[in-house]
């Protein structure tokens, strides 16, 4: 999977957080959050995970979760004529629960035209790219009924479900000043990465969204700086 001509200090991003193995050897969660819309947070979120399947050994498999659930920014991407062309149509869909409570809930229930109820795992599907480890989530909002809503909740079994089947998952989250889903992802994640532009560096949004991923239970590996594909890159080591 090809990357772009800056991806090489994500690469050692990348090879910096997966030295740090988990002792009983399942797959890491890493969630990928900004303060502000507009950081590229799914951009370094999916550049992190192709560089996870260019390194992946043999038999093991990368899971790109959009948690971004209005954006849909992964499946867009993947699923452009553009994409298509250098890595083939993604294969699927898929059952994106893997058999366990999902960390997504539709309100209120819906049955179809046989009056059978229509579960979560209906409105997200999973899809493989042919040729690469990497598997990716999409949302199915054109399945949604006039007053039905979605909310992300907890959902131990689903990523422990996620750890024994894929080897190592990344985890795009919604900018906070958009949607609020620490609480769901961060007691779950091995370590969150923040996303911030060069130019908010210094900004307090950055050090309030650290002291947030801690009170929800995480631990913050540091910050990328990221100001686009055609930009330069710096990261920080642990907090």
């Amino acid at each position: 999977m090809s990357l772009g001509a800056n991806d090489h200090s994500l690469q050692s991003a990348y090879a910096g957080l997966s030295a740090q193995a988990r002792p009983d050897g399942q797959a890491a969660v890493y969630a990928f959050v900004s303060p502000q819309t507009g950081c590229g947070t799914s951009y370094v979120a999916r550049s992190m995970a192709m560089i996870a399947a260019n390194n992946m050994q043999q038999g093991g498999q990368v899971l790109l979760v959009d948690m971004d659930l209005q954006g849909n920014a992964q499946s867009a991407y993947f699923f452009s004529l553009e994409s298509q062309t250098q890595y083939g149509a993604p294969q699927g869909p898929y059952d994106a629960t893997m058999g366990a409570d999902p960390f997504w809930r539709v309100t209120p229930f819906m049955v179809n035209a046989d009056g059978q109820s229509i579960s979560d795992n209906h409105f997200m599907s999973m899809h493989l790219l042919p040729g690469a480890p990497l598997a990716f989530t999409h949302f199915h909002w054109e399945t949604f009924k006039p007053g039905q809503n979605v909310q992300v909740q907890n959902a131990r079994s689903f990523w422990q479900n996620a750890r024994a089947r894929f080897s190592a998952i990344f985890v795009d989250t919604p900018a906070l000043d958009r949607s609020d889903v620490l609480g769901a992802i961060c007691p779950e994640a091995d370590t969150s990465i923040l996303i911030s532009s060069q130019s908010r560096a210094q900004d307090l949004a950055l050090k309030d969204a650290m002291g947030r991923i801690q009170a929800s239970g995480g631990r913050c590996a540091g910050v990328i700086l990221n100001d686009g594909p055609a930009g330069g890159y710096g990261y920080g080591g642990s907090a």
